[in-house]
């Protein structure tokens, strides 16, 4: 495996670097630059072929004694992100073979690996300054939409999903999953959508799915409540985003949704209510239902849809009602006014194809 060393790079770690003679295939061979984030040392690396990569952050000198071995847990750590099936992840590691430091491999790659190191630095907000790996900010370098060509934008997740498949077939990726049922009560009828998703999910995360799933487009205040089969309240989910948590008194305890993970209500006869826009009050029902062992995907699906969703600001309940009504009927005096306002809201009609499109490059942060 040839790691390509900027000059910064090298003098760091006290490897004078040659250009390599090795011939390397791009995808066993990365490029790494050090730069710093918040005062502090970080190496950005990136995979030549795809521009697959990941961050180390906070590296000291008893650090950079050591970074083969952190180079190489970056790697497995950014590849198990994207569920990569542990024995394609060995495989890989051994076709690879020990790490070789050499120059960087050209102006080519030079420039890829700048950009990404630029990108590192917007991400202040999401460090994790107690864990050299940053597998959040990771997330987001490589969710990136980069240009491949002068019409062509890519995610290198997606580019390197793809080279994985060219070298080692199309079964790559195994995780759990669980079916979950989410039920949106719009009065006159329940707007309902089976979906498929990893089970390591957390509700923050399930918060965005259900916010796709309904076409939502996350401009209100939600939260969580969590039912138990006497239908009491036993945990409130809120955003950690929400800056007035001691107003909350549910009587049951209060966790933030980055903390909790939908793996521990699957199948135990709990009951999660989502509440969207405390002002039109919209009200979901999700049930999780079954585990899935060898799930091949590391993206929720939609599987199944029944009715439209409403939509944004329509006055809750009485409001959709009237919405329908109206949109109902051609020669009501107030259709055309209000079918301008729903264009105006970017309303949709439930459209599974276009949800799965959404679901599977969901930015996750």
């Amino acid at each position: 495996m040839i790691i390509g060393c900027t000059k910064k790079l090298q003098d760091e770690i006290g490897v004078m670097s040659q250009k390599s003679s090795i011939e390397e295939k791009e995808l066993f061979s990365w490029s790494a630059n050090l730069i710093k984030i918040k005062r502090r040392k970080a190496v950005v690396v990136v995979n030549d072929k795809n521009r697959f990569g990941f961050v180390l952050l906070g590296l000291k000198a008893k650090d950079f004694v050591r970074i083969d071995e952190l180079i190489l847990q970056g790697i497995i750590r950014c590849l198990q992100q994207l569920k990569i099936k542990k024995e394609i992840i060995e495989q890989y590691l051994s076709d690879a073979g020990a790490i070789v430091y050499a120059k960087t491999n050209g102006p080519r790659h030079v420039v890829r690996l700048n950009k990404a190191c630029e990108l590192a630095g917007f991400f202040e907000d999401i460090l994790d300054i107690n864990n050299i790996f940053q597998d959040k900010l990771s997330m987001k370098l490589n969710y990136d939409l980069i240009k491949i060509d002068k019409s062509d934008y890519r995610h290198p997740c997606e580019l390197i999903l793809e080279d994985l498949k060219e070298t080692y077939g199309d079964s790559i990726i195994k995780c759990e999953a669980t079916n979950l049922v989410a039920k949106l009560d719009l009065g006159v009828y329940f707007s309902e959508r089976r979906i498929v998703t990893p089970i390591d999910i957390n509700f923050k995360k399930l918060h965005k799915i259900l916010q796709i799933a309904f076409d939502w487009k996350d401009c209100h205040l939600h939260d969580f409540d969590v039912i138990n089969e006497s239908g009491e309240r036993v945990l409130k989910i809120i955003s950690e985003y929400e800056d007035e948590i001691d107003l909350y008194n549910p009587g049951c305890k209060v966790a933030f949704e980055s903390e909790v993970f939908i793996s521990d209500y699957i199948k135990d006869g709990k009951v999660i209510r989502y509440s969207y826009d405390f002002g039109d009050g919209w009200q979901h029902e999700i049930i999780l239902k079954d585990i899935i062992l060898d799930y091949d995907k590391n993206y929720p699906i939609c599987i199944e849809g029944t009715e439209d969703g409403a939509p944004e600001d329509v006055g809750g309940i009485p409001g959709y009602e009237e919405y329908l009504e109206i949109m109902e009927n051609t020669t009501h005096p107030e259709h055309e006014r209000m079918k301008s306002w729903a264009d105006s809201q970017r309303y949709r009609k439930f459209d599974i194809d276009f949800v799965n499109r959404r679901l599977k490059h969901i930015d996750w942060e």
